[in-house]
């Protein structure tokens, strides 16, 4: 995915960030089971995200258990055990990374194109797991997906549009079978997550899609580089979404103290808004998910 869920690991407690680390490395070993093992090189932070605001909503109870891994072969490490909704976020995480491949291949050129073909055919089966478990889910993908590129290709001066179903589609994944009212609560905060995530991954590739003479809705809106004024308006429109996705999260109950609620707190109001202000003001790039 784009890697712009982040924590600020420095405002966690330990405990907190034991279990954030724990929930990760389980998702990533989950994957391998759910989706096979080229699957797991997909692993983000924004799918662990997915993961921990659906059990916060079910009220599942995590167990784990020291392992070790190929990445961390020496060290057993302490990691989520498989559940449910672990699986789940696998297979979003398949379905989500081959139609990628499949974007960045009709759009690409060169090398660029022959990599997105390999990444394609490596991918192909998780998808093809994944798909057969959520047919719908899959097709609902291919639609947006289909209607953002048709978007794009419009070259319209717009950054509302497509990010209006970009949030579509992550709503349907944060909601997907779960009841009416929690699929509501789930619903906004996939929303107000896609809407930032897209928005901020446009703003970050701003001097590339400028280089390059690529879409990208901030360049069309405002024609050249974005001037301060007009960055901290985007700014207040990206903690806007933030906001609104905090409010829904405080609809889910669970302990105030719990460590998942902890971690959820701190990527939306801490590690999320430090990494928009590091883009838009440019002072540093962010980092795709991996291994921690």
């Amino acid at each position: 995915m784009f890697g712009y869920v982040r924590i600020n690991k420095a405002e966690l407690r330990v405990r907190e960030y034991e279990y954030y680390r724990a929930a990760y490395c389980g998702l990533c070993r989950s994957m391998g089971k759910c989706t096979g093992q080229c699957s797991r090189l997909t692993l983000s932070y924004d799918i662990s995200f997915l993961t921990q605001v659906r059990m916060a909503l079910l009220g599942t109870v995590p167990t784990f258990g020291k392992r070790r891994c190929a990445v961390h072969p020496f060290r057993a490490r302490m990691m989520m055990e498989p559940n449910e909704e672990l699986f789940y976020a696998a297979d979003v995480s398949a379905l989500l990374a081959y139609e990628k491949c499949r974007d960045d291949r009709a759009d690409r050129r060169g090398v660029g194109r022959l990599v997105a073909a390999a990444r394609c055919f490596l991918m192909r089966s998780a998808y093809r797991r994944a798909a057969k478990r959520l047919p719908e889910l899959a097709a609902f993908l291919r639609e947006r997906l289909t209607a953002l590129s048709s978007l794009e290709r419009e070259n319209r001066p717009t950054v509302d549009e497509p990010a209006a179903i970009f949030g579509e589609m992550l709503a349907a994944l944060f909601s997907h079978g779960l009841p009416e009212e929690l699929r509501r609560i789930a619903h906004v905060i996939g929303t107000k997550i896609g809407r930032f995530i897209y928005i901020l991954d446009a703003i970050d590739d701003l001097e590339k899609d400028q280089k390059n003479r690529n879409f990208n809705p901030v360049l069309l809106l405002y024609g050249k580089e974005p001037t301060e004024h007009e960055k901290k308006m985007l700014e207040d429109a990206l903690l806007s979404c933030l906001s609104d996705a905090a409010a829904a999260l405080d609809l889910v109950e669970e302990a105030t103290g719990s460590p998942r609620r902890a971690v959820l707190e701190n990527i939306l109001y801490l590690g999320m808004p430090a990494t928009a202000k590091k883009i838009i003001w440019g002072e540093a790039k962010t980092c795709q998910g991996g291994h921690t």
